[in-house]
């Protein structure tokens, strides 16, 4: 059979035409689906029905953008392929048998979609086959390149085995296909189509996906999966697109010279309707927090309008309040009373931060002189989850017990909505980035030795000091043993990660109970600090046949794990009972976040700030004092204060809290409960807490306001940032997070003037920063922290990022004081001389002399020095010498 003759190929410019709107019609269609989807969860940020129709069009119209990009990337490269390739060549000599084949008869025009519904399923079981051969032959080998090398051969072998037979059976269904389609003329000839094959490929990888998910749902709805799933819908329905995309391509075509480009006006007109309809703050906050990719596109189009290139926009919620300074954006750090706002929150900053008067009360003659305490936390426990709190399940009859003998605070929040910042700002009494932490430590960071642990606190006031805890976090590498005389954390075998930190399996409420009573009889004679930790509510959530089934799902079993822990906790306030400790022991009960089950579209925790995550219970029994309900907000960071107040302690500028003493003594005060988050992707988000108002101030990646009125809308529903609700908490944020950004000290570290120096150094680093002199012991003792004092004269502007590196070496032996200067390198200004502290830290095992190099760096790259006379490694220069001793 002669090859049919191909048609004249279409200019390059109509197929490219072609190639952007089939883009924008499919990624359009794919838009409005993701967001008519999203319709009820957006309602939080765009409540009625034309603001959310606004909505949906803004959705559209960013994935059509994003369609049309992918269309003028992808287009030239299946050009290419077409026509320069001998590929293009046998896909149009297949294509026009196939068509001949299919005028004569669909029943014969079948085999790539025979081929695609046979070979996927052949092809992925060969690799999960050598998948699993292989495995148990490599998961114990060391040698890299042999693990690499087997399985590349593995897999070449499963490819080489799954392709032949992939055509040996699409032969064969090729023929049932036709035999099953013969009485269904309408199906053979759409089964037929030239482009079925595609559209089964890309259906067969959906079901593949969904059986996927649903198989493994619980871990599934942890996983960004939203996004892929809207991608491949995109690109499914590119195919049925190409056919009206070159339909009005070819009109656009025959119509008067000056419309010939009308194809790329649409993409202006959308670009400027998208301007149009970005400019509501409500619409972009939905479409990044409710849409599978509609924030990573909202952040890419942002780019076109980021006048100053600092990364910040002041359209698309980009938040840049000067799009012609890169050093003004959302990101910057606020420089104080420099009359501008570079972080453009709460306007230019003072260098006189206010802080909250830690508010140590007179302890009332009721309360015994010689009382034990027990602070008990829970994982992952929501307040709105106890009895106490209102909730309608039995989940919490011992704590709700406790609560009506002691202080229960109705607005009691964490300062972060994870394990990894909640219990250092608990154990510590500071706000989770404001916590001293050894970042050497693997995985989560541990406490410097300079943190004060509550062992620390309570340990010179008399107490026997114990901690009973039972996860890996714990680990005492993390110092978070530092003060307690028991540490101890052996209950950590019973519970294993599934999958990391956010799912975990096993049980310890009862082995937890059981240590905490017998450190109970064994210090009964003597005054004690307990610390319990409590971990089973943290998902994986597993029941408990001993307490109440509230049910199988995963709310019902989550209630059931409170309730078995609650029950365990209740053996060790009988244990106490028994003892006649009870009623002189203060108790503290707290969680350390909460716990999400779709509310805002969010499960599990980690992430957000909203109250399903952050607000957790808070009850703290004093003997002596009468059980009330506080109407004044908590945080974490006060029970170090309250505790220390209680103890007879001195406050300390490290406490970060107040004092909660006279609130349990019967006087609510209105305050503000701060919160923090940091993580990964640059993802920054702060809070603030009062009795009647949540404010969430999203700083990166997209900038923007949250307000909620939690005394009339506790699960945090309506969004009301677009009006004056809330405005004086929304104001102690900004002016809070202006704060942050002062370090401590940063303002004493200026000097008035030149400081006396008899040697100056005379060390160049780049050609803005001159070191004059380093100060440093000549001795230390191995595993001791030493103190680094700098001085500097500016002799240029430096750029944001910049740090110093101080690295002391000693053979195999390595100590790291990498820093940001207090104040930072881009405050510095020609002519001003700073002068700061730094600490290094002398490991352990190091002995003999060790050489001190110092330098400034950001991110890969180091600034060159010029040292005369000075020992120079890498643009490293050695200013100081220690001799370790043991």
């Amino acid at each position: 059979m002669a090859a049919p003759v191909a048609d004249r190929p279409r200019p390059v410019g109509e197929v490219l035409a072609t190639g952007v709107l089939a883009g924008a019609f499919a990624a359009a269609a794919v838009g409005a689906l993701d967001a008519c989807f999203a319709w009820r969860a957006a309602t939080q940020f765009t409540p009625g029905v034309l603001t959310h129709l606004r909505f949906v069009l803004f959705v559209a119209l960013t994935h059509a953008l994003a369609g049309m990009v992918v269309g003028l990337i992808v287009t030239p490269g299946l050009l290419v392929l077409s026509r320069e390739t001998r590929l293009g060549d046998m896909l149009r000599f297949g294509h026009g048998v196939h068509l001949e084949r299919r005028a004569r008869d669909p029943l014969t025009a079948m085999s790539g979609l025979a081929l695609v519904l046979a070979g996927l399923p052949i092809v992925v079981g060969c690799v999960l086959a050598a998948y699993k051969i292989a495995l148990p032959q490599l998961a114990s080998r060391h040698a890299m390149d042999l693990v690499v090398a087997v399985a590349i051969g593995a897999g070449v072998v499963a490819l080489g085995v799954a392709v032949p037979l992939a055509f040996v059976v699409a032969r064969q269904l090729e023929r049932l296909l036709a035999l099953a389609l013969r009485p269904a003329p309408r199906i053979a000839r759409a089964a037929s189509w030239p482009y079925a094959p595609i559209v089964a490929l890309i259906a067969m990888v959906a079901v593949g996906l969904a059986w996927l998910v649903a198989r493994e749902w619980e871990t599934a709805q942890q996983l960004p999966l939203r996004a892929p799933l809207v991608v491949l819908l995109g690109a499914l329905l590119a195919v049925p697109a190409w056919r009206p995309a070159r339909a009005v391509t070819v009109l656009l075509s025959v119509m008067l010279p000056w419309l010939r480009r009308a194809t790329w006006v649409i993409g202006s007109l959308a670009l400027v309707g998208l301007i149009l309809l970005g400019g509501s703050e409500p619409v972009t906050k939905a479409t990044a927090s409710f849409t599978g990719i509609g924030g990573p596109i909202v952040r890419g189009l942002r780019t076109a309008f980021d006048w100053d290139r600092d990364g910040y926009a002041r359209f698309l919620g980009g938040g840049d309040c000067d799009d012609g300074d890169a050093s003004v954006h959302p990101g910057a750090a606020e420089i104080p009373d420099d009359g501008i706002d570079q972080n453009c929150v709460g306007g230019d900053s003072s260098v006189k931060p206010t802080r909250e008067p830690i508010a140590f009360a007179p302890v009332p003659a009721s309360v015994p002189k010689d009382f034990d305490v027990l602070v008990i936390t829970i994982d992952t426990t929501r307040a709105d989850h106890l009895g106490a709190y209102g909730y309608a399940r039995p989940t919490s009859p011992n704590l709700d017990r406790l609560a009506a003998e002691g202080t229960l605070f109705e607005h009691a929040w964490a300062h972060a909505p994870s394990t990894r910042y909640s219990m250092p700002a608990i154990l510590t009494g500071r706000l989770p980035l404001d916590v001293f932490y050894d970042y050497t430590v693997d995985r989560w960071p541990g406490l410097l030795p300079r943190a004060t642990t509550f062992g620390e606190l309570m340990k010179p006031l008399g107490f026997h000091t114990g901690a009973i805890t039972n996860f890996w976090y714990f680990e005492q590498k993390r110092h978070m043993d530092q003060g307690f005389d028991e540490y101890d954390n052996e209950n950590s075998r019973l519970h294993s990660d599934q999958g990391g930190p956010e799912e975990s399996r096993g049980t310890s409420s009862r082995q937890q109970s059981d240590k905490a009573i017998a450190f109970v009889d064994n210090h009964a004679a003597e005054r004690f600090f307990l610390w319990v930790h409590y971990y089973d509510p943290h998902y994986g959530y597993e029941l408990h046949p001993e307490v109440t089934s509230f049910g199988t799902d995963n709310m019902a079993r989550y209630d059931n794990e409170i309730e078995f822990t609650d029950q365990q906790i209740g053996r060790v306030f009988d244990e106490l009972r028994a003892k006649g400790l009870y009623d002189k022991t203060v108790v503290v009960v707290t969680g350390d976040h909460g716990e999400g089950f779709g509310e805002h579209k969010v499960f599990f925790h980690g992430y957000h700030l909203y109250a399903a995550q952050t607000k957790v219970p808070l009850i703290i029994k004093v003997p002596g004092l009468p059980p009330r309900r506080a109407q004044t907000p908590a945080g974490h960071d006060d029970l170090m204060a309250t505790l220390a107040n209680l103890a007879g302690a001195p406050p300390s500028d490290d406490m970060e809290g107040r004092s909660l003493v006279d609130v349990i003594a019967g006087h609510d005060v209105p305050r503000v409960v701060l919160q923090q988050l940091s993580y990964e992707n640059n993802h920054e988000m702060r809070g603030a807490a009062t009795a009647d108002c949540h404010v969430i101030y999203n700083v990166s990646p997209d900038t923007s306001w949250e307000v909620y009125r939690v005394d009339r809308d506790p699960m945090e529903t309506e969004d009301l940032a677009a009006t004056d609700e809330c405005a004086d908490t929304r104001t102690a944020l900004a002016r809070r997070y202006d704060q942050e950004q002062i370090p401590p000290g940063a303002v004493e570290a200026l000097l008035a003037a030149r400081p006396a120096i008899a040697r100056p150094l005379g060390v160049k680093l780049g050609t803005s920063v001159e070191l004059l002199a380093v100060d440093a012991p000549t001795t230390a003792k191995a595993g001791d922290t030493i103190v680094l004092t700098w001085t500097f004269a500016a002799t240029g502007r430096v750029a944001t990022g910049w740090k110093m590196f101080v690295h002391g070496e000693l053979g195999k032996t390595f100590a790291s004081g990498d820093h940001r200067p207090t104040r930072p390198f881009e405050w510095w200004k020609p002519g001003q001389f700073i002068r700061y502290t730094s600490q290094l830290a002398i490991p352990k095992t190091a002995r003999g002399t060790m050489p001190v190099l110092t330098g400034m760096f950001e991110g890969p790259h180091r600034a060159t020095v010029v040292a005369p006379g000075r020992r120079v490694v890498d643009n490293a220069v050695e200013v100081a010498r220690i001799e370790v001793l043991p």
